[in-house]
């Protein structure tokens, strides 16, 4: 019954949705300051690259050999062969290793700083956004 009363009184609705909003406000300022909070993280490269334990020096050696070759052939097969496995054959003749490996090297180095570069933008144009909408109060 008492219940009953509470639901249908206005003044008791309206500190409800007050008490809403004030929740509301709380949880999106706690996600503003966790997306503020990016630029203060520790990076730890074991949370972003995959070493099995006891070995990070020899997979970091064969990481470090085998992607860029990876990449540097993939590179001279599509952009240099145009997708021709006759025509890369041909280049593979003239190629060796470290010239593979260079080519590799230089495009994953140009993808790294583009994606550093995309995440610094984001990241300041997430936090110039966040600051706008603060400062915006109803009059």
């Amino acid at each position: 019954m008492d219940d009953d009363i509470n639901s249908n009184d206005p003044f008791r609705q309206q500190i409800h949705t007050g008490q809403k909003r004030k929740r509301k406000k709380k949880t999106k300022k706690s996600e503003l300051d966790e997306d503020t909070s990016f630029m203060s993280r520790d990076v730890n490269i074991m949370d972003t690259v995959f070493f099995p334990d006891g070995l990070e020096h020899i997979m970091l050696a064969v990481y470090f050999v085998s992607i860029p070759y990876v990449v540097g052939t993939l590179f001279i097969f599509f952009y240099i062969g145009k997708g021709d496995y006759n025509i890369f054959l041909s280049l593979s003749d003239d190629n060796s290793f470290l010239i593979t490996w260079a080519i590799g090297y230089e495009v994953v180095a140009v993808i790294l700083l583009l994606w550093i570069a995309k995440m610094a933008l984001s990241a300041t144009f997430s936090m110039s956004s966040s600051s706008s909408q603060n400062n915006f109060k109803i009059p």
